[in-house]
Order: C-alpha cells, then sequence, then structure tokens
C-alpha cells in the first residue's frame, strides 16, 4: 500500500495500525494498484484505466465529503465518506472490476473505515465485504471506549477475495488489546470469511506484497 508500514508499538507484543497517511503533511502518491493521499491538503484527481476518482467537498446535507468515480466526465459514483478528516486510500483489484476505499476521522490511528465497490459498465454498486469480518474481529478484540479499526490492503484470487486487516487502537483505554492486529481474507461478494490470518502470516504477506 503506498506510502505505508506496519508500525511497532513500545511493548513488543503490540502493534498499530498501518501507518496512516495522514503522518505524511502533503502527501499523494500510487503504487501498483493502490493511491492514497489526504484531500484537505488540495483536491487531487486519479486515474484507473478509463476511470477517474477523487474526493469532493460535501454537497449540503452529505455526512462527510463525496468519494466521486467518473468515466470520461460521466459520474458513476458519488458517495459521502461519513466523517472524513484525514486520509483516504483506494485499492484496486487486479481487473479493475472492484475497489476498497479506506479512510480516517481521525488521523495517524484511526478511526479508519472502509467501503467496497464493484464497477460493472456504468454501474456501480456497494459490496457488503466488511461486515463479518469486522464483527468476528470486535467479538474476541473490542475497545470498548473507541471501537475497532479496518483498512483494506489488496485483493487476492482473481480480484475476488480482498485483504482487511483489523486493528485494536494503540491507546492505553485499550486495555491489554491495545495495538492487536490481525487480518481477514474476506469474499468481496458477500463478506465470507475465507481465511483469518495472524501477525506472522499477514507480515510474511505484506513483505511479499509491498507494492500494493
Amino acid at each position: 500500500m503506498a506510502g505505508l508500514a506496519l508500525l511497532f508499538g513500545s511493548s513488543a507484543t503490540a502493534l498499530t495500525q498501518l501507518g496512516a497517511p495522514t503522518a505524511f503533511s502533503n502527501f499523494a502518491g500510487c503504487a501498483r494498484h493502490t493511491c492514497t493521499w489526504v484531500p484537505s491538503s488540495g483536491p487531487k484527481t486519479f486515474e484507473k484505466g478509463d476511470l477517474a476518482y477523487a474526493v469532493e467537498e460535501a454537497n449540503k446535507g452529505d455526512d462527510g465529503d463525496s468519494f466521486v468515480v467518473r468515466r470520461h466526465g460521466k459520474v458513476l459514483l458519488r458517495t459521502p465518506l461519513k466523517d472524513l478528516s484525514a486520509s483516504v486510500s483506494v485499492v484496486w483489484s487486479d481487473d479493475a472490476s472492484r475497489f476498497a476505499v479506506t479512510w480516517s476521522d481521525g488521523g495517524a490511528i484511526g478511526n479508519f473505515s472502509v467501503r467496497v465497490f464493484q464497477i460493472a459498465g456504468d454501474s456501480v454498486s456497494e459490496l457488503p465485504a466488511i461486515e463479518r469480518a469486522t464483527a468476528a474481529f470486535s467479538a474476541r478484540h473490542l475497545c470498548k471506549a473507541r471501537g475497532d479499526n479496518v483498512q483494506a490492503f489488496g485483493w487476492l484470487s482473481k480480484s475476488r477475495d480482498l485483504v482487511l486487516v483489523l486493528s485494536v487502537y494503540p491507546t492505553s483505554d485499550c486495555g491489554k488489546d491495545l495495538g492487536h492486529t490481525e487480518a481477514y481474507v474476506v469474499d468481496s461478494a458477500n463478506g465470507a470469511i475465507r481465511q483469518h490470518w495472524g501477525l506472522k502470516t499477514l507480515n510474511d504477506y505484506m513483505r511479499a506484497h509491498p507494492e500494493e
């Protein structure tokens, strides 16, 4: 994921979230399939094939600034990213038929949220990709004071399976689980959990796929 890395905390067992793009005051960049930027640093538009996408200022009544996808100027998707106040990262599947948007409403340590979409022609639909994984993680590692974080890292299996990174805030009010991080490979079409990775497997995958 462009510009992102896992960061170790002071405890040998505590791992923070993926290094947040907002750690860079004016960061904007793309790797192989991922573009990451801080919209507040200025308007930026990115391209994927014949698609263009950007974050635009909220319309009156929206819950946050809007994520917009266009093809040759035609709007295919305009949807608010609720409470966006820091960074945005978009990771595309190999065939560019699906993409996941991660954004933060709180800067370097969260709150990170994810929405996942599928493109078919000029139609864009949202996929229920994250609910089962977030429920499974929170059932064992919920930070009652803050909730938990979810971030999208990359795609597997012919553009259908998505790697989600779930993590507990690395703050003392989250108790003994502070910074705890795991990953889930989910079927993006229905959210079914295909694999559950511990920290070693997640780190091995990230080292093998730094270009995401």
